[in-house]
Order: structure tokens, then sequence, then C-alpha cells
């Protein structure tokens, strides 16, 4: 079973390694530094391709194989709709509809007509028997038009694609998520979005020493790092898509807020909806899959896991997956907190989707080894 993201990442890669190699068109719009992000700001593309170097954003409407011809030509308003907040929109969708219909080339013929062969949009077609998550086969089948104006309204770009985590518990988060709630029905009186009211009430309780981390001690939090645990909070809990940008639960948050009333925010049931929002909403699964990719290819053999990490950040910044962070691969080889995945490798672990080695998760000679009977678990329930 693949599911859309991975399908829609398959493409996001395949199209950032002709921007990076420099192919024509590509290379008439974009330098070979762009990659693959997200932006989590509404209307939320299936992904973003960044290009900090000439200051260029498209915003990408991914479509899966055997849907209507109605839901393809949905699609074209959504890549139109996204040039308000980025400079390209760019659309993905099969060569056939459900129905055997050549919906592509429809769509071909509708962008081509003169009162829209302007419209600053790309699209990518590829064929629905052959699109896996590891390889697209896509083709671009329209190049963007030249766009002379800047976004109206700039969207916010995230720092990287998948979800960024920083320590929070599954206690913690549920707190947070009990006030996201609490401040959504009664704001407490003062300035402030709900999400920034919530963030300090858990802030008091963190002060309070009434919560505790993974570990099962109690948390301490300096007074001087207050600012980062609330970006941490706020980027973390609305990547996953518990969470508007002004603090308003979602749909799924209101789901996670339900189990974690009925059931305790430490509870089986919670940290499954937890661990399965932040593999697929998170798009943590397609982190993983691109770290079994880097481990199932032909290698030197490794057996050091700072020489393994250190290889696989530069594979992924290879493939446009990651920017590469001087200072973080400075961190890593001194062990330090903010080495590359050590966070993530870390929630890994107490979620159950890696088999442990002993009490470390590297395994010599292999890397990580995914618990993927958990992981397919949860993607299909």
């Amino acid at each position: 079973m693949s599911t859309h993201d991975e399908l829609a990442y398959s493409v996001a890669t395949d199209t950032v390694d002709l921007i990076r190699q420099g192919i024509a068109p590509w290379n008439s719009l974009f330098s070979v530094d762009a990659r693959v992000t997200s932006s989590r700001v509404w209307p939320v593309p299936d992904f973003v391709i960044v290009d900090e170097t000439n200051n260029l954003t498209v915003a990408a409407e991914f479509k899966p194989p055997r849907q209507s011809k109605r839901e393809y030509l949905t699609g074209l308003g959504q890549a139109i709709a996204y040039t308000r907040d980025f400079h390209y929109g760019l659309l993905v969708v099969p060569r056939i509809s459900d129905d055997n219909y050549r919906i592509a080339d429809h769509i071909q013929d509708v962008i081509s007509m003169p009162d829209l062969s302007g419209v600053p949009i790309g699209l990518v077609v590829y064929d629905p028997s052959a699109i896996t998550p590891h390889a697209s086969h896509s083709q671009l089948s329209r190049f963007f038009s030249p766009r002379g104006t800047v976004p109206a309204s700039p969207a916010t770009i995230s720092e990287s694609f998948y979800a960024k985590w920083r320590e929070s518990s599954a206690e913690e988060i549920g707190r947070f998520l009990e006030h996201l709630y609490d401040e959504g029905r009664s704001p407490t009186p003062g300035p402030g979005t709900i999400r920034d009211k919530a963030f300090n009430r858990l802030w008091d309780d963190m002060q309070a020493g009434t919560l505790h981390h993974w570990g099962g001690g109690v948390r301490h939090a300096a007074a001087n790092t207050k600012e980062a645990w609330k970006k941490n909070y706020r980027n973390f809990i609305n990547h996953i898509g518990w969470m508007e940008t002004d603090g308003h639960l979602s749909e799924a948050g209101l789901r996670a807020f339900h189990a974690k009333t009925i059931y305790g925010a430490t509870s089986q049931v919670f940290i499954n909806i937890l661990a399965q929002s932040l593999l697929l909403e998170g798009k943590h699964l397609i982190l993983i899959n691109a770290i079994n990719d880097f481990q199932d290819a032909p290698h030197d053999d490794f057996s050091d896991e700072g020489e393994w990490l250190s290889r696989l950040e530069a594979t992924l910044e290879g493939r446009g997956l990651l920017r590469r962070n001087p200072g973080r691969h400075a961190a890593a080889s001194a062990g330090s907190a903010r080495g590359f995945l050590k966070a993530e490798k870390q929630l890994w672990k107490v979620l159950g989707l890696l088999v442990p080695n002993g009490e470390r998760v590297f395994h010599a000679h292999r890397g990580f080894i995914f618990n993927w009977s958990r992981i397919t678990e949860l993607v299909r329930s």
C-alpha cells in the first residue's frame, strides 16, 4: 500500500533531481540549490519546491491515481490558487482518470487556451501503473510561464518537509491539547492568539513541576528557554495537523484530544494516534522511506553511527530533501543534542517505530531497523 504523500514525494524528489542537475527547462528559472520542503499555512500544498538562491517557491498539488475527472479539474483550480501565495503552482496528475479518459491531455488543452496561456502554473504527468514511492517516472508536460510579479501574500515556508520534534512527551502534548481546547472555547482575557495563551498555561504547568518527560521524571525547563519551547510546540503540533495557525484545534486535533480525555495522554490509544499523525501528516513516513532507501543501496560497510549519520545527511541533502546545516553537522560530530536525527530517533524509539539495540537504536553494519509491522498497522488504521 502506498500513501498519497509517498507518491507525491516520489514526484517531488524526481523533479528536484532534474532541477539540481541543471536540466532544461528547469534551469531557466531555478538554481541547482532547490530542495523540497513544506508549508503548513493554509492552503497547505502537498509539497513545496523552494530555491533560496533565486528566491522562488513552487506549491504543488498532487492528485493520486484512479480519481474522477472532476477531482483532477479541481486540482487545476488549486494549483492556480496557489499562485496567490507562491511564485508558481504545479499540478501533478496521471495520464488517465478512473474511466480511462485522457485527463492530462484535457488539462493541457485548458491551460494552453489563449486566455490562460500566461498563467504561472506547470503540469507534470505520470503513468498510474508505473508510479511508486521510489520512482515516479513522471514527465514535465507544461513548464511555467515566466511571472513578472511576486506573490501578493508570500506563504510561510517550513524549515523542513517533515515535522520537527524536540523532547515533548505524550503527557505534555496532551496537556497542551487540553489548554488549546479550553482557550478555544473560552479565551483568557487579554492580547494574544489561542495558541499563545494555551502555551502560557502549559509553561506555567512546566514551571510548577506538574509535567513529566518521556522517562517519567519531572520536567524542568529553564526560564530563559520559554521562546524555544514555544516555537517547538507551535511548529510540531501544527505540522502533524492537530492545530490551525492561530491555535484552534483541527478535526484531527479534536480526535486526539477526545482520545486523550477518555484514555489519558500516556495510553496506548493516544500514543498510537500521535504516531499515526507523525507518520502521515508529519511526513515521517517519507523520511523513514528515504533512510531505508539509503540503507538498502549498495555502499561501503559502516559500523560507526556518527559516520553513518553524516553520510545519510549528505545523501538526503543531495536528493533535495533537506538543507544541510554546517552548525548541526559540527554538533553531530561533537555528540551534541543538536546532532542530525538525534531527536527523531528518540521519538521513534518511544513510539515503537524502531527496533532498539539495547539502549541505542543504531545497528552496526545496518543503521536503523524500523518496526515495519507497527508502521504498516498505524498507516492502515
